[in-house]
């Protein structure tokens, strides 16, 4: 475990606020590196935390609590780590790759084709750690405006299939 004190569990749809909360920690601490002011700005815009309703029902959301405070999620499907998200004051203590081999565990579980991610630009070396290697650039849109955000799709590297993280990987 990362962190001494944190709890790893189910989260419930009681958790809604708090994963928006942390989302949105995450990315304004975090993303500024990759993605400019007006990006972060319009990242929420229209956007509740109903998001992530869908993924608790037809997937897994995993919590880390410290605390009793949601501090990161992960969250996963069969064939795909969809999300992973700490606040910024607990990255580098572990709490990050401890949740992604939580949801990679998931989405290995009863799947056989290649594993992938999606990822925001800032995150790309954090999944190079893992063995995944970018195979496709594309983007998401958000805002009234139609802003564009450029993101990097990544697929676990068949040859380092149950790798942990190296941190001394090339990121």
């Amino acid at each position: 475990m990362p962190l001494p004190g944190v709890l790893i569990r189910q989260a419930t749809v009681d958790d809604l606020h708090e994963l928006f909360r942390v989302h949105e920690a995450s990315v304004q601490g975090l993303c500024g590196v990759a993605y400019s002011a007006q990006h972060i700005e319009l990242w929420f815009e229209d956007r509740t935390p109903e998001i992530y309703r869908p993924l608790l029902t037809h997937g897994q959301i995993l919590v880390a609590e410290l605390e009793g405070r949601i501090v990161g999620f992960v969250g996963a499907e069969p064939g795909e780590v969809v999300s992973l998200f700490v606040i910024p004051e607990l990255v580098g203590q572990g709490l990050g790759r401890a949740l992604f081999e939580l949801g990679l565990s998931f989405a290995r579980d009863s799947f056989d084709g290649p594993i992938t991610v999606l990822a925001t630009k800032n995150a790309v070396a954090f999944y190079r750690r893992f063995g995944f290697e970018p195979i496709e650039e594309g983007a998401f849109v958000r805002g009234q405006i139609g802003l564009e955000y450029p993101v990097v799709k990544m697929v676990l590297n068949s040859d380092n299939i149950g790798l942990h993280a190296d941190p001394t990987r090339n990121a």
